[in-house]
């Protein structure tokens, strides 16, 4: 669970600022550099795990049998979906909100914190949840990552259901399902929701329009 829940704001965070610069910057490579973002779903999760295996075993990068190298993978294993998100909620901000940030003297750093994250609360959102949900059920990848230091709930529940002791593995499940829930609904109190009306003592009154 804490191996998860470090990896989520992580990977939401790397997603959408990837996201931000498809979206809103002009750069050579652009769509290659896309292309290369999705082709981690398209390597299957057993071969993910012997590349970073084979990849950081050694130094000056040694992260084998460490929480590190767990959220690495799981980073960017799942980070296309930020990706994804990211842009398709972009695409519905007009630029020009982008536009007049700039031309009121802000950078482009504030007009991406003030300015376009209030609106991607429903991308931050399901960011973290996919990526928190992803990394905390992950099999495949992290069969070969994980350590007697560093466990996963899934690899342990499955060395349960191979020992045979499927009581073990039920209550284990069960108790990952509720850990699920209640993360869930943490991350959702935690960013909110996207409030695109002023306040009502902000709205002139209709006395005041008429006038």
């Amino acid at each position: 669970m804490t191996i998860s829940i470090l990896a989520a704001p992580l990977t939401a965070a790397v997603g959408l600022l990837t996201a931000w610069l498809i979206a809103r910057q002009k750069f050579a490579g652009k769509s290659v550099f896309e292309f290369v973002l999705m082709m981690s779903f398209a390597i299957p999760g057993t071969v993910i795990g012997i590349s970073y295996i084979m990849a950081f075993n050694l130094p000056p990068i040694q992260m084998t049998g460490t929480a590190l190298i767990l959220i690495a993978c799981f980073v960017f294993r799942n980070m296309p979906v930020g990706v994804r998100g990211g842009v398709a909620a972009m695409a519905q901000i007009d630029p020009s909100l982008d536009e007049a940030s700039l031309t009121l003297g802000a950078h482009s750093g504030r007009t991406l914190r003030r300015v376009i994250l209030p609106l991607l609360r429903p991308a931050i959102t399901a960011a973290l949840v996919y990526s928190f949900v992803r990394a905390i059920t992950s099999i495949s990848a992290v069969i070969f990552l994980v350590s007697a230091k560093y466990n996963m709930a899934t690899s342990y529940i499955v060395g349960l259901v191979e020992n045979g002791q499927y009581g073990v593995a039920i209550a284990y499940s069960s108790v990952l399902i509720v850990v699920m829930l209640a993360v869930i609904s943490t991350f959702q109190l935690l960013v909110g929701q996207r409030k695109l009306r002023r306040p009502k003592e902000a709205r002139p009154s209709l006395s005041e329009a008429k006038a």
